[in-house]
């Protein structure tokens, strides 16, 4: 009789079972795409997964044995005895969200689920964490609130052009009859036709409502060192309140660029009047253009101060809208909005800064497309 049916394999016992589930079990936690870390129930961890790796960047032979304490801020470690009693009574909280800290120092945006690990007793001898890296979700949402605020501030802006344009309307015309008086000799004449400008200045910048100028108007060409040489002359007093010394260099005069003369003059007073914030008593700003030829290139304008400088934890966010380094003197929307000016216009914006004393100071420099006479304009790549 032919037997050779194959041979009938032998039932797994339970512990063969168990050892199955929990190798099964150790492989779903390691390829997780959440952090999953276990503790005591004195906060030494005791096992620490691949993403938390990836979260956190210390390797499982770095924290193992650790405290949890490590992964924590140093304001926020208070929280962990109220953590481990909730666990000892049997608790398990849910989606916490808070912060946590990695390797390299940086803080991260996490939801925490915390679960009680029990032994064959029933006793709680653990918790198993699931960490959840939601900074992208924090970070959309903080968009969400800048982009809010940015809409109220246009609704804002848009209320109050309307209601100061009918007054601006006649300063502009009572400044233009000024400017025509017979009584004015040639420096109060000159003094009234800058007034007429900075009113019609005003004007247009409330016309546009920080809407990025939806401007109808053709744009035309534009003299850096005359616009210059006027925002200079109007900021004159601040300047001579704190006795800074100004100096200038115009490599090429006329140095024209095509655009909107009332936006780029934004651009300027606001990076003037940044400087002489920033400047101390007898400090020093340097006007400098560097002009192209006729036949194309870029404009280079450079404003420097040995002011106090920008701190290092702020530099990276100087032309993002609502920051301020000024402690309340300003709304942090300048350099945001100058930012988008210079955009605008094909150019680009940067800025270099040193704290060191001795050394401390800004420098920003703006570069644009130079006007061609052919009536082009080349390109600030």
């Amino acid at each position: 009789m032919n037997i050779s049916a194959g041979k009938r394999q032998a039932p797994l016992d339970n512990r063969t079972i168990d050892e199955q589930a929990r190798l099964l079990l150790a492989a779903i936690v390691e390829s997780s795409d959440d952090a999953i870390i276990a503790k005591n129930l004195d906060g030494i961890i005791t096992s620490w997964n691949a993403a938390a790796t990836r979260l956190f960047g210390y390797e499982p032979e770095e924290m193992i044995g650790q405290s949890v304490l490590k992964l924590i801020p140093p304001e926020l470690q208070d929280d962990e005895p109220e953590i481990l009693r909730k666990l000892r009574a049997g608790e398990r909280i849910d989606h916490y969200e808070t912060h946590r800290v990695g390797k390299d120092g940086s803080r991260l945006d996490v939801s925490l689920t915390i679960s009680p690990i029990r032994n064959a007793e029933g006793q709680v001898i653990g918790a198993s964490k699931i960490a959840r890296d939601i900074s992208d979700r924090k970070r959309a949402e903080a968009a969400l609130i800048q982009t809010e605020k940015l809409a109220a501030v246009g609704r804002m802006a848009a209320a109050i052009a309307h209601e100061v344009n009918n007054p601006l309307e006649a300063v502009t015309n009572l400044a233009y009859l000024l400017t025509r008086h017979p009584s004015l000799d040639k420096e109060a004449r000159g003094y009234a036709s800058m007034l007429l400008d900075e009113v019609g200045r005003v004007s247009h910048i409330t016309k546009q409502t920080l809407a990025f100028y939806r401007d109808s108007a053709r744009p035309a060409p534009v003299n850096l060192p005359e616009l210059l040489d006027s925002e200079l002359e109007l900021h004159r007093p601040l300047m001579m309140k704190k006795n800074i010394r100004v100096s200038k260099t115009y490599r090429h005069q006329p140095v024209l660029v095509r655009g909107f003369a009332g936006e780029l003059r934004q651009v300027f007073a606001n990076l003037i009047l940044n400087a002489i914030d920033a400047l101390p008593r007898d400090g020093r700003l340097r006007v400098k253009v560097d002009g192209a030829s006729s036949s194309g290139g870029e404009v280079r304008v450079t404003i420097a101060d040995n002011g106090c400088g920008i701190a290092s934890q702020g530099r990276a966010r100087l032309f993002q809208p609502f920051f301020t380094t000024k402690a309340g003197r300003g709304n942090g929307l300048g350099l945001w909005v100058s930012g988008g000016i210079i955009r605008k216009h094909g150019g680009r914006i940067r800025v270099h800064t040193s704290t060191a004393p001795g050394r401390s100071g800004s420098v920003f420099t703006v570069v644009l497309p130079c006007y061609c006479e052919n009536g082009e304009t080349s390109q600030a790549a």
